[in-house]
């Protein structure tokens, strides 16, 4: 029987992954650079590449001198760039909107008593002013992020340290996210995963292996009844 809830933030409660594409191509457009569509569709993998090893600023820095290399950006265009993108995509994390159902499914699972938790590779500090000004901070037992642990999601760590703080077996939890190192961290704690096949990962989650694969967030509360 599931008694907690993990969940992810970035693109699982917080509806910001699919604009931060637009936001990085709006960014080397106002560099000057015009991106043909199958550069444009290098400028989104890089983007995912930069989500998926988000543990650290400074792989984002890295991932984004490549990117800007590749498009043939002289190396002080680069500098700009990524000094841009980094301000724009936090921005845009901490603009954005909760998605829809999002309330709705944390009000359903609190009124069940299932006990929830935040793991995110976002700092504390981040995670902290997003979940206060949409108001949801009061849902959540334990909130880790990446200041926490050393090692970030796909490795276990922060799935193992709530796990220890929440005072749950692994086999009583779900982690619930949209990103495949969310179900991979999940997976190698012991833990049970929901993977939310809603933003720019979906292929890559319905090959990752998650216990089940759910289409909306609000499919999430019926879904963790059926584990």
């Amino acid at each position: 029987m599931i008694s907690a809830v993990l969940f992810d933030l970035d693109g699982t409660l917080v509806d910001c992954i699919v604009p931060m594409e637009q936001i990085l191509i709006k960014v080397l457009e106002n560099l000057g650079v015009k991106a043909a569509e199958a550069k444009k569709k290098y400028v989104v993998e890089n983007l995912r590449r930069i989500l998926l090893q988000g543990n650290s600023p400074f792989d984002g820095f890295r991932l984004l001198w490549r990117l800007g290399r590749y498009l043939g950006m002289p190396p002080h265009k680069r500098v700009a760039m990524i000094i841009f993108a980094y301000r724009s995509l936090k921005a845009a994390f901490l603009d954005s909107p909760l998605f829809p159902q999002a309330k709705q499914v944390l009000n359903h699972l609190r009124d069940r008593g299932i006990v929830m938790g935040i793991v995110t590779t976002r700092s504390a500090k981040e995670a902290q002013y997003v979940l206060k000004r949409h108001s949801i901070d009061g849902y959540f037992r334990i909130v880790v992020s990446r200041d926490l642990v050393k090692r970030g999601k796909p490795h276990p760590d922060p799935i193992i340290f709530a796990l220890r703080k929440m005072g749950y077996r692994p086999d009583q939890v779900v982690m619930v996210g949209d990103m495949p190192t969310d179900i991979e961290a999940g997976k190698a704690a012991g833990a049970k995963t929901i993977a939310l096949a809603i933003g720019i990962f979906n292929d890559a989650l319905r090959e990752s292996g998650a216990d089940l694969l759910a289409t909306s967030l609000g499919e999430v509360p019926r879904l963790i009844e059926a584990l």
